[in-house]
């Protein structure tokens, strides 16, 4: 079965363009991609549980960002789409996403699979999917804003699953940039997210899941555009399926409105990324 499964994956990969023979585009002469986009369909089974599977991958992989290599940004987004931090090169990740089923088990691992060319996609529902996608947002003298979306769904299910991440990467240092590097204290903007998701969205505290200070937690996924910090909840994180995603602006900071929140670097970072161009 081991074997069947890589003689099905070099023919499968056999039909689109590896990185490795030169797939690339530029931003300025010392950046460059790797464009990969890619599906794959699978049949997981032959009986009644008979499982069709559809992944579909579309990323721009960094291979030199600034005209420095950019390894730390490859172990992140590696993770991000495997879960692993030591797939290499970049084709062996592609090949994990799209051989991969949605509880994570590779194709080979099953008892019986067979990739497809096509099925009949509708009615919607008999078919599970995998999207996974990565985008740059922007790119500066030093520093660069990836984003990240996927969106799973199981035959069957209601609604799929999806959530988007960004990834702000320092090229001097090699360096994935945490909230921690650029905010003094979460404790001080932590009171400016209710007013700002009340000016946005127009929701009140009764509309999403608080705890009893009625204070928001401080999410993981943020980035910089325009010269605001954005907070960003995922789907079920503070609120109901129906209210989405929620994507909190917090205003620069300013004796009038709001106290000084960013740490030195927090200003490198946000004067470089103000004014820059968004693809």
């Amino acid at each position: 079965m081991k074997k069947l499964f890589l003689i099905l994956i070099a023919i499968a990969l056999m039909t689109w363009a590896s990185p490795a023979m030169g797939q690339s585009s530029y931003y300025g002469q010392s950046c460059q991609f790797y464009n990969i986009e890619k599906t794959v369909k699978a049949k997981l089974c032959e009986d009644e549980d008979t499982v069709l599977q559809r992944n579909y991958i579309k990323v721009m992989w960094p291979v030199l960002l600034n005209g420095k290599e950019c390894p730390t940004l490859q172990k992140a987004l590696c993770f991000w789409l495997t879960g692993k931090e030591d797939i290499k090169p970049v084709d062996k990740i592609i090949e994990h996403v799209l051989f991969t089923d949605n509880e994570g088990v590779p194709y080979g691992d099953k008892d019986y699979f067979s990739i497809i060319g096509e099925f009949d996609e509708e009615p919607f529902g008999l078919f599970s999917t995998s999207i996974s996608t990565i985008d740059l947002k922007t790119i500066g003298k030093r520093f660069a804003v990836f984003h990240l979306f996927y969106n799973t769904y199981y035959a069957g299910a209601a609604h799929g699953v999806f959530g988007h991440n960004y990834l702000t990467y320092d090229t001097e240092l090699d360096k994935v940039v945490k909230l921690e590097d650029i905010v003094i204290n979460p404790e001080i903007i932590r009171p400016y997210i209710l007013p700002s998701i009340d000016t946005h969205y127009g929701y009140t505290p009764e509309n999403l899941f608080l705890p009893d200070s009625e204070l928001p937690p401080i999410p993981e996924v943020f980035y910089i555009e325009n010269g605001q910090l954005h907070l960003f909840y995922q789907v079920y994180e503070i609120a109901g399926f129906a209210y989405g995603y929620i994507d909190v602006p917090i205003e620069y900071p300013s004796e009038e409105r709001i106290p000084d929140f960013l740490t030195p670097y927090g200003k490198i970072l946000m004067e470089e990324l103000c004014e820059l161009e968004i693809y």
